[in-house]
C-alpha cells in the first residue's frame, strides 16, 4: 500500500483516461474538485470528474423503471380504468336516464327535479375517487410554505360543477 495517496496531473488523467486535458478541466469545474498546492487531482476527484455519480444515476433509473413496471401491472390486472371512457360509458348511461325520466308523466316534476339533481353529480364523485386514490404530491398553488386551503377550493369548484352539469339537465342557466 503506498505511503502518499496517488495524484494526477490533468494532463497525465486526460490521456490515462482517454479526454481532453479541456475536456477533463470542464468535468473538475463541473464538480468543484479543487486541486492541491501542486495543482494536483485525487484518483477520487478524478473518476467522479469523469464518470459522475454512476451510482445514484443508476439508482434513480432503477427507482424509474420500477414505477413503470408497476403501472404497467395495475394496468394489466384491471385496476387501472381509461377516465375518458369511463366518463363517456357514464354519460351515455345518464342520457338514457334522463330521457326516459323526462318521458314518464307519472313522475312529479319535483321528484324528477331530485332526481336529475342528484344524476349531475356523478362526474364529481369521479373526480373525488380519482383525487383520493392519486398518489402524486398535492400541489402549494404558490404558496411558500406548501399549505393551502385545499378543502374550500375544492368544495367551491364542486359547487360551480354541480350547478354546471344540473343546467342543462334541467334547463337552468349558469
Amino acid at each position: 500500500m503506498p505511503a502518499a495517496a496517488l495524484r494526477w496531473s490533468i494532463e497525465r488523467a486526460g490521456i490515462e483516461f482517454g479526454l481532453t486535458s479541456q475536456t477533463l478541466r470542464n468535468s473538475l469545474g463541473k464538480t468543484a474538485a479543487t486541486p492541491d498546492a501542486d495543482g494536483l487531482y485525487t484518483t477520487t476527484q478524478i473518476v467522479g470528474a469523469v464518470f459522475g455519480a454512476f451510482d445514484q444515476e443508476k439508482l434513480a433509473t432503477q427507482k424509474e423503471l420500477t414505477k413503470k413496471y408497476q403501472i404497467a401491472n395495475a394496468i394489466a390486472e384491471g385496476s387501472v380504468l381509461d377516465r375518458a371512457e369511463l366518463l363517456r360509458g357514464f354519460a351515455a348511461i345518464a342520457d338514457a336516464f334522463v330521457s326516459r325520466l323526462m318521458a314518464a308523466s307519472e313522475i312529479p316534476r319535483s321528484v324528477k327535479d331530485d332526481l336529475l339533481k342528484d344524476l349531475s353529480s356523478w362526474p364529481l364523485v369521479l373526480e373525488d375517487t380519482a383525487h383520493r386514490q392519486t398518489k402524486l404530491p398535492a400541489r402549494a398553488n404558490g404558496r411558500e410554505d406548501g399549505s393551502e386551503d385545499r378543502n374550500s377550493d375544492r368544495l367551491a369548484r364542486r359547487k360551480v360543477k354541480r350547478k354546471q352539469a344540473a343546467a342543462p339537465l334541467t334547463g337552468e342557466t349558469v
